[in-house]
């Protein structure tokens, strides 16, 4: 398992799946940057020895073969959080996140792109990052944090923490504990932080408590899963938040991609949305899914042979 872990922080690997196959075998897969590739097949014997040793490492009932269940272990400095659960014939799935602690330089397709970013972040509201799972909202969150943090005080709530800040307050929800991301905002308002980050808005309590926090004069970034920057408005009202407030509250929307270039390295493409793009959103007036700029983006990054025009395709496809 070691010499499997050793290969996916190399190839700096988001998630390793350890899968059943319809042939009675087990299949490997990382998941790099939104793109799954298979690793290895074992067998099931194999699999069985893998998944048992995953499981004691991060403290889990061996056991237990259909229950969902969680836990974490640490290898060689990097955190990896792992999900298991078992299908209707008893075989086990094993997801293994890995949490990078250390981050690299990060790169753009516009070098500009993160200025204009930062450009757009509100003294306060609510800023929101969309985009897949590997796709460095993350990085770009604490990016602006460190721009924005100086003389500030700075609250973070994660699950789980994925880079310690030793500037900023950072806690991390426990559900384990019944410590869930909207309890956490609400201890961590009577800190009165003057820059809020929450990890992650997954559902219409986390929401509207984000919301309330930007509407009490905070700045709040956060993430939610979107296919766009449009999208992330229409997310917001799914989970049940009035057009009102998220018209006072949210400031900007950014959805990000990752991309892979001509030099076998990834850079980073925003679409931003702006207060009008908002408004316009939420009246009903039709806006693209993605705005010009992303096009002009990509037109350049092809143009410049920094990406070839398969990756021009498929990210001007989404």
């Amino acid at each position: 398992m070691n010499k499997i872990l050793a290969e996916a922080i190399t190839q700096r690997t988001n998630d390793i799946y350890i899968l059943p196959t319809i042939e009675g075998k087990y299949v490997i897969k990382f998941h790099v940057d939104g793109q799954s590739t298979v690793f290895k097949n074992i067998s099931e014997e194999e699999a069985q020895l893998m998944i048992s040793a995953i499981k004691y490492r991060a403290k889990m009932n061996i056991s237990e073969r259909r229950r969902p269940q969680l836990g974490r272990f640490q290898y060689t400095g990097i955190w990896i959080r792992v999900s298991s659960v078992g299908d209707f014939l008893n075989r086990e799935t094993i997801v293994l996140r890995m949490i990078y602690q250390q981050q690299g330089e990060q790169q753009w397709l516009a070098p500009n792109q993160f200025e204009q970013l930062y450009a757009l972040l509100p003294n306060s509201g609510l800023f929101l990052v969309s985009g897949p799972t590997g796709s460095g909202k993350t990085t770009t969150l604490y990016r602006l944090l460190n721009k924005v943090s100086e003389n500030k005080l700075v609250l973070t709530i994660e699950d789980p923490v994925e880079i310690q800040q030793p500037n900023f307050v950072q806690l991390q929800v426990n559900e384990d504990a019944e410590i869930f991301y909207d309890d956490l905002i609400k201890v961590a308002l009577r800190h009165r932080p003057e820059v809020l980050l929450v990890g992650e808005i997954r559902d219409g309590k986390t929401a509207r408590a984000a919301i309330q926090a930007a509407l009490s004069g905070h700045l709040v970034l956060s993430t939610v899963h979107a296919m766009s920057a449009r999208d992330v408005i229409l997310r917001l009202q799914d989970l049940g938040v009035e057009k009102t407030k998220i018209a006072t509250a949210l400031s900007g929307v950014a959805y990000q991609r990752l991309v892979p270039t001509c030099d076998n390295q990834q850079a980073a493409v925003i679409d931003l949305f702006d207060s009008d793009d908002i408004n316009n959103t939420l009246d009903g007036n039709p806006v693209p899914k993605f705005s010009k700029k992303w096009q002009e983006v990509l037109d350049d990054a092809v143009s410049n042979n920094q990406i070839s025009q398969k990756t021009y395709q498929t990210y001007q496809a989404l």
